[in-house]
């Protein structure tokens, strides 16, 4: 189904787990292997670390605000994959100090180094047209520095996170970017400027430190529609329960971040994905999705 929402890239186009992206998959085995993940106290991101764990991941760092929230996940995870091991982290990704300390104390949890990093850390400001705020930014500051925030967290937690895992990566790590649809969906998506804004410009770092970091395997990942509290806020709800807007299940996204950390998903780095696209289809293409141009950022019309 084609939508502003929906870019039939593969058929199938999913949304529900399938057996060639299950961490249980022999090939996709994350046996031995250190996985950071930021945002994963809760959502997408305690999925994300029950799949790794699932995938036989010796060892998950999860880093997020909320103490609590970590402890929860974590707990959930291990009850069930209680041969892994798990740290917590508690900071921001948009703190430069946080993330020092952050690089420090993996440094202590792994002195081997990291694997595979997870940036699911994200920011949704509150949806709105800007011409809907104040004409004066100086008179209405809360909604400035909220618009802003998605920047902060989007772009340079990106950039940030990026910085940590270039320092402890082990050679041929991955790194990957849980972006969004709002990404390059034409046209843009109203009242998320902020939002779409930053999530773009994350993109385009991600391709640019592709370039400049051959040995290792960066991706952007579109997750879907899942539901947590960032699609509440969007406000696209209505259009999931009238069935407009088709609802992902959650552990897709989870299960297609262990298939991209693979060997299987190498001939795509560099690109921008879908977690909804086949991965089979993808194989099946990849003479022609190695073509620079294929999967990434730039400007239609223009060559």
């Amino acid at each position: 189904m084609s939508s502003m929402f929906h870019l039939d890239f593969t058929t199938p186009f999913h949304h529900h787990s399938y057996p060639a992206i299950s961490p249980t998959r022999p090939e996709l085995s994350a046996t031995g292997k250190t996985i950071f993940i930021s945002g994963g106290g809760r959502g997408i991101g305690t999925e994300i670390v029950k799949a790794f764990a699932q995938a036989g991941a010796a060892h998950i760092i999860v880093i997020g605000r909320t103490a609590s929230d970590l402890t929860a996940s974590v707990a959930s995870t291990k009850a069930e994959f209680s041969s892994t091991r798990y740290s917590t982290i508690v900071g921001s990704v948009s703190s430069v100090q946080d993330m020092a300390q952050a690089s420090a104390e993996v440094k202590k949890l792994s002195p081997a180094g990291i694997d595979v990093l997870i940036a699911n850390a994200g920011y949704l400001h509150d949806v709105a047209p800007v011409s809907a705020l104040s004409g004066d930014p100086s008179v209405d500051s809360a909604s400035t520095a909220d618009w802003w925030q998605a920047f902060e967290v989007n772009v340079k937690g990106i950039y940030l996170q990026a910085r940590l895992f270039l320092t402890l990566a082990r050679p041929g790590g991955v790194f990957v970017n849980v972006s969004a649809g709002a990404a390059h969906l034409i046209p843009a998506m109203g009242e998320f400027s902020g939002y779409a804004g930053s999530k773009i410009g994350a993109a385009r770092v991600v391709e640019a430190l592709q370039v400049e970091n051959q040995g290792f395997n960066f991706f952007s990942l579109c997750p879907g529609v899942v539901r947590s509290e960032m699609l509440t806020k969007s406000g696209l709800e209505p259009l999931c329960e009238a069935g407009s807007l088709p609802v992902d299940d959650a552990d897709l996204p989870a299960h297609f971040l262990v298939w991209l950390s693979s060997p299987e998903a190498g001939f795509l780095k560099g690109k921008f994905l879908w977690t909804n696209w086949d991965v089979d289809e993808l194989k099946s293409r990849e003479e022609k999705l190695l073509d620079a141009g294929q999967l990434v950022t730039g400007l239609i019309g223009w060559s």
